[in-house]
C-alpha cells in the first residue's frame, strides 16, 4: 500500500493511547511501536491520566502500579528510534475525575457533587487555586517530555460548565456566556504551556467551541494559542452549520486537525471491536480530507473507558486489527476487497479478518490472527461467544418455563425438562472458568495485574457465580448431591 498523499504531502496520523483503562505494560507497549510504524503511524498521542508519575503536590493522582519517570523516558527513547513523535495529552478542564475525586481538590469542582469538570479560571482566586493546579499538571507533563514539540490539553466535554452558583453569578454580573469562560480557561492553559516550552504547539478538542463565533475565538486569542482537533466518531460526520468555515477563517491552512476513532466508540461496555463501524468512520473522514486537504493531521482515538469511573470497553490487543484497517483507509485512499485481503494477510490470516464479531456468534470459530497480544484478541472473541450462549440460556423460554426463581426456590422442578439446561449451563461455566485462568495470565503480562483483575471479575466471574449458584440449588432441590 502506498502512503496517503494529499496535495503532494503525507497526512500525519497520530494514534491515541488511552491509559485510563487497561494501560499496556511498558514491555508490551515497546513491542507495538515497530508495528505502529510499519502500519503508517506518524506519532502517538498518549493520554497518561493516572498512569503518569505525578509527584509532589500531585502525587496522589498517580494510581498504584503507575509508570515511573524512567519508564516514560524509555518509551520516549524507543519512540524516537522508530521515528514516532509522542504528544502527551493532559486533561485540564473536563474529564478531570482522576483529579477532582481527591479530597484535596474537591473544592475545585464546578458542581460540588460531580467530579467530572473543574470550575473555570474566570472564578478562580488565590484560595481556590484553579490556575495553580492546571499549571502544575502541565509543568510536570512538559518536564517529563524533554523533546516535546506538541502537547494536547484536552478540554472536551466540560459538562456542567456554567451551572454552579459561582459561575452563574460571574456570567450574569459580567454579561458573559459559557463559551466565553470556556475560551478564557483554554487560553490560560495554552498560554501556560507555551511559556514552559517555546514554540510548542497546543492541541485542544474542539467540541466545546463549535458554536463560538469568529469574534469570540479571536478575542480569546485562540487563533495564535491553539490548534483545534475536530472529533467525530460516527459513521456519518455531523457538525454545526458553518463550523468548518468559521474554523478555517480563524486558524487558516494547516492548523486544524481531525479526530477519528479506531476503538471505544460503539458502546461503553463492548468487549469486541466492531471494525466495520470504525472503517466507516475513517471513510467519512476521507471525504472531509477532500474538502480540507490541508488538515494538519488526524488523531485516531482509541478509548479504553468512557470516563475514569466507567467500566473497560475493548481492550487494547482486541482492537489492534481495527487500528490496522483504519490506518489502511488513509494509506490506500479507501477500503476495497484488496485492502481487506492485505490487512488480513499482515495479521497472518489466510481468510479475511472478521469485521463484525457480534454477527458471528455461532458456527466455526474464526481463524486466529498473529500479532503482539493476539492471544487476548482470540480469547475475547471466545468469551463473546460464551457470553452469548450464557445469555441465550438465562433468557430462554426453557428457563422461564421450568427454571424460574419461584420454581427453583420451592423445588417445583421437572427433572426431565431441566436436565438439558443444567448440563448446558455447567458446560458453559466450565469453559468460562478455563478461559478466566488463561485471560488472567495474558492480561497480567500485557495490561497489568489490575486490568486482569477488573476485566475477569467484571465479565466472567459474575456469570460463573450465577451458574454455580443455580446449578447447585437445582441439584440440592432434586437431591442429586
Amino acid at each position: 500500500m502506498s502512503e496517503s498523499a494529499l496535495g503532494g504531502r503525507l497526512l500525519p496520523k497520530y494514534v491515541h493511547l488511552d491509559m485510563k483503562g487497561g494501560p499496556p505494560t511498558l514491555s508490551y507497549l515497546l513491542t507495538l511501536l515497530p508495528m505502529f510504524k510499519e502500519w503508517g503511524t506518524t506519532g502517538l498521542v498518549v493520554e497518561w491520566e493516572d498512569m503518569f508519575p505525578w509527584s509532589g503536590s500531585l502525587s496522589m493522582l498517580a494510581r498504584p502500579g503507575h509508570y515511573t519517570l524512567g519508564m516514560v523516558g524509555e518509551l520516549l527513547r524507543a519512540a524516537e528510534q522508530h521515528k514516532l513523535e509522542v504528544v502527551p495529552l493532559v486533561q485540564t478542564f473536563g474529564h478531570m475525575e482522576f483529579v477532582l475525586k481527591h479530597e484535596q481538590f474537591k473544592h475545585l469542582r464546578e458542581m460540588e457533587m460531580f467530579p467530572n469538570s473543574m470550575m473555570p479560571v474566570a472564578v478562580d482566586s488565590e484560595e481556590r487555586g484553579v490556575r495553580v493546579l492546571v499549571t502544575e499538571m502541565v509543568r510536570q507533563v512538559v518536564a517529563a517530555h524533554p523533546s516535546l514539540t506538541t502537547i494536547h490539553i484536552g478540554c472536551d466535554e466540560v459538562w456542567c460548565l456554567g451551572q454552579s452558583g459561582l459561575t452563574r453569578q460571574h456570567l450574569e454580573t459580567r454579561g458573559r456566556s459559557v463559551i466565553d469562560v470556556f475560551l478564557e480557561h483554554t487560553a490560560m492553559v495554552a498560554t501556560a504551556a507555551r511559556q514552559m516550552r517555546t514554540g510548542v504547539k497546543v492541541l485542544v478538542w474542539d467540541d466545546m467551541m463549535r458554536t463560538a463565533s469568529v469574534e469570540q475565538l479571536l478575542e480569546a486569542g485562540l487563533d495564535k494559542l491553539v490548534q483545534p482537533v475536530i472529533w467525530s466518531y460516527g459513521q456519518v460526520l455531523a457538525f454545526p452549520p458553518g463550523m468548518l468555515e468559521r474554523y478555517q477563517s480563524v486558524w487558516g491552512e494547516g492548523n486544524i486537525w481531525g479526530g477519528s476513532a479506531w476503538r471505544g466508540a460503539t458502546g461503553s461496555n463492548m468487549q469486541a471491536t466492531t471494525i466495520r463501524h470504525h472503517l466507516d468512520n475513517h471513510l467519512a473522514w476521507l471525504s472531509v480530507l477532500q474538502e480540507m486537504p490541508d488538515l494538519a493531521g488526524i488523531v485516531l482515538t482509541g478509548w479504553a473507558r468512557y470516563d475514569h469511573y466507567a467500566t473497560l470497553c475493548e481492550l487494547l490487543p482486541v482492537s489492534l486489527p481495527s487500528l490496522r484497517c483504519c490506518l489502511a483507509v488513509f494509506s490506500s485512499h479507501g477500503w476495497t476487497p484488496d485492502s481487506h485481503k492485505q490487512c488480513s494477510a499482515s495479521l497472518s490470516l489466510q481468510e479475511n479478518l472478521m469485521l463484525e464479531p457480534y454477527m458471528f456468534l455461532t458456527g466455526d470459530e474464526p481463524e486466529h490472527p498473529t500479532f503482539p497480544g493476539s492471544n487476548v484478541y482470540s480469547m475475547v472473541l471466545a468469551y463473546v461467544r460464551l457470553a452469548a450462549q450464557f445469555n441465550d440460556i438465562m433468557n430462554s423460554p426453557a428457563r422461564a418455563t421450568w427454571l424460574n426463581q419461584w420454581q427453583v426456590e420451592r423445588g417445583f422442578l421437572n427433572p426431565l425438562q431441566v436436565q438439558v439446561t443444567m448440563h448446558e449451563l455447567a458446560l458453559i461455566g466450565s469453559r468460562l472458568k478455563t478461559l478466566s485462568k488463561s485471560m488472567e495470565k495474558e492480561l497480567t503480562d500485557l495490561l497489568h495485574d489490575f486490568t486482569a483483575d477488573e476485566w475477569v471479575h467484571t465479565n466472567i466471574t459474575p456469570k460463573t457465580m450465577e451458574i454455580d449458584q443455580l446449578v447447585s440449588r437445582v441439584r440440592q432441590q432434586l437431591k442429586l448431591d
